[in-house]
């Protein structure tokens, strides 16, 4: 699986990306590790906003594409309706669905992946957070 985020700057900025392992795209971020992106580098992360899922690295990389087409605003509203994705014209293909996982946090991201693994008691938290693929 393939996820599309969206975190939020120091600044109040809005960045947009894609990942197989959200953990560790987000931790690079975060904690700004060498292979962040050079925008993440000089706008501390202070929150994760937002996240899909998609079936393939290709489909994500539609929506990212997309999303940064955006103004903020209309970000804004994406971040308080995810779902919406999956209708906004301007946003959805026609054969690509994307999930979208609210619940996910930063923090969430940020555990150590021996404690983090299988602790959220919710099904379906503990896979998006697995090495697969």
């Amino acid at each position: 699986m393939t996820y599309i985020y969206m975190v939020r700057c120091e600044d109040h900025s809005l960045y947009t990306g894609i990942a197989r392992d959200l953990r560790r795209r987000i931790q690079e971020h975060y904690y700004r590790k060498k292979p962040c992106a050079k925008y993440t580098k000089s706008h501390r992360v202070c929150s994760l906003e937002m996240v899909w899922e998609a079936r393939s690295w290709s489909d994500a990389a539609k929506l990212e594409y997309r999303v940064k087409q955006l103004g903020k605003s209309q970000k804004e509203m994406l971040i308080g309706h995810p779902e919406r994705v999956n209708v906004l014209p301007s946003l959805c293909l026609e054969g690509t669905s994307y999930v979208p996982h609210p619940e996910i946090t930063l923090e969430m991201c940020l555990l150590d992946r021996q404690k983090g693994s299988g602790e959220h008691g919710e099904t379906g938290k503990a896979a998006i957070f697995s090495d697969g693929d």
